[in-house]
């Protein structure tokens, strides 16, 4: 398997594809600057299953060129659905779109660009947040590791590269 740099915005647009290409009927994509209104409030149009990356952490694999890391990506993905009979309903209808997406990306290898894989996306935590206005919108919380190995292009010894 080729060597790969694991970065987050290929990492991001392999979750987004996964979603997409498994969740038909459901908005998906990443939350970003788009999504707030003119007077600063988020807005999701529903049912959604939508992506926010979180950050990164990196963790020297013992190379003494600092060139090849493990990586870690944290993503939420926000679930929601609307339901307006009942707070009930609404809340029965969002824990419907997060049971399509827990078993859609637990242990999924993602594709990057490069032909390689992630490591299985692991399951973090799942937690909620309440608005009057959206009703319930249930948080998961994965992470998606790799191997990121970089070409060290200004790295002593390699700047003629």
């Amino acid at each position: 398997m080729p060597a790969s740099e694991v970065l987050p915005g290929d990492v991001e647009q392999a979750l987004l594809a996964a979603l997409e290409s498994n969740l038909p009927g459901i908005n998906v994509g990443a939350i970003s600057d788009k999504d707030i209104n003119d007077d600063d409030q988020l807005v999701l149009y529903m049912p959604c299953a939508r992506q926010r990356y979180v950050g990164t952490e990196y963790r020297n694999q013992a190379d003494n060129q600092w060139l090849t890391y493990d990586t870690c990506h944290n993503f939420e993905i926000w679930c929601g659905a609307e339901d307006l009979t009942s707070k009930e309903a609404q809340r029965t209808a969002t824990l419907a779109i997060l049971t399509l997406v827990l078993p859609l990306v637990a242990g999924a290898r993602l594709p990057l660009p490069d032909g390689s894989v992630t490591e299985p996306v692991a399951l973090k935590t799942i937690g909620k947040l309440q608005d009057d206005i959206l009703g319930t919108i249930f948080i998961l919380s994965v992470e998606v590791s790799g191997i990121a190995q970089f070409p060290g292009t200004l790295a002593a010894g390699n700047e003629d590269n």
